[in-house]
């Protein structure tokens, strides 16, 4: 199969990063960790403004009825910004289901997030105006938020609000969210080898920059050879999604697990290039770090996915 996107696709990518690098640098990812409600909402504005949050939305609905090919590059640059928020759930999930019946859901005036097991917590239920489940759409409802490592991706549990009931394809939007799980975490992987290079050209230790040192080299080479080798997985679960194929349930599982695996290859290589400093509340490294371990383990770990690809190919 031959694969390539197109001038568009890479030029809404491209004007997607300058907006992100304007609107969401890592001090406006902070703010959204120590207001305490792991959003931003003038961030969420200026992705609704540019279309972003309704890519995937019919344009009979005031979408661009796009595919998940069209939105693959902008998941990914929405992890090498780490944007806080429930941006893939409402993006791959809620606004496409629900444009029919919620106009506001296109520009995001109306945000909802996902609950697809009955007893996870359900992250960004605090800032969502609705929770849509496998047969309804829960609203008005109580929250009691729950520790979670990543300060932009609040947990909570739920409870009490109203439900409309709403047959949601459970299956197509798992897959659709385990798929934009893993660009945002090719995206994560991205931009913390960004963090760890510039540290390691201004780091000095023994009177020269300790990127210039071998080991330091070996260490981010190996991190950069995992991130590039999830790209085309990814890049090819989309296209399958995206055209229904057959293979689609081992190719977002693929997708998955090599993405998983090469945002922690790249969160460990870049936390030996900082030390310890690295983990502390001041480095921007960290904000990209938690964000990589919390979503290696969304909608299915490393060992869960490559089961499912072992039984695709297996057939067992």
């Amino acid at each position: 199969m031959r694969f390539s996107f197109t001038d568009d696709q890479r030029l809404f990518a491209e004007g997607l990063r300058d907006l992100l690098a304007n609107e969401c640098p890592p001090s406006r990812v902070r703010e959204a960790w120590d207001d305490g409600t792991g959003h931003a909402p003038d961030v969420w504005h200026r992705l609704g403004e540019m279309g972003v949050l309704s890519i995937l939305v019919a344009e009979e609905h005031g979408g661009m009825g796009a595919t998940a090919v069209d939105a693959v590059l902008l998941f990914q640059e929405l992890g090498r910004a780490a944007v806080p928020g429930p941006v893939l759930e409402h993006m791959a999930v809620v606004a496409p289901v629900l444009a029919a019946i919620r106009p506001d859901v296109v520009d995001g005036s109306w945000i909802g997030t996902i609950a697809l097991d009955s007893e996870a917590l359900v992250p960004h239920a605090a800032i969502a105006n609705g929770v849509l489940g496998p047969s309804s759409l829960l609203e008005n409802h109580d929250v009691a938020d729950r520790h979670a490592i990543d300060g932009g991706r609040r947990l909570a549990a739920i409870g009490g609000g109203t439900r409309t009931p709403f047959e949601l394809d459970v299956e197509r939007a798992r897959l659709a969210i385990t798929l934009a799980t893993s660009a945002y975490l090719i995206g994560l992987g991205e931009r913390m080898i960004d963090i760890a290079a510039d540290y390691a050209r201004q780091r000095e230790q023994f009177g020269k920059p300790i990127g210039s040192f071998q080991a330091v080299k070996h260490l981010m080479s190996d991190a950069l050879l995992k991130v590039e080798f999830a790209k085309a997985p990814t890049y090819r679960a989309a296209w399958s999604l995206a055209t229904d194929a057959s293979t689609v349930d081992r190719d977002v599982s693929m997708a998955k697990a090599l993405a998983s695996e090469a945002a922690y290859r790249a969160s460990r290589g870049s936390m030996q290039v900082h030390g310890g400093i690295g983990y502390t509340w001041e480095a921007d490294l960290q904000l990209f770090m938690k964000k990589a371990w919390a979503l290696m383990r969304a909608h299915g770990d490393v060992t869960h996915h490559r089961r499912r690809v072992g039984a695709a190919v297996l057939g067992s």
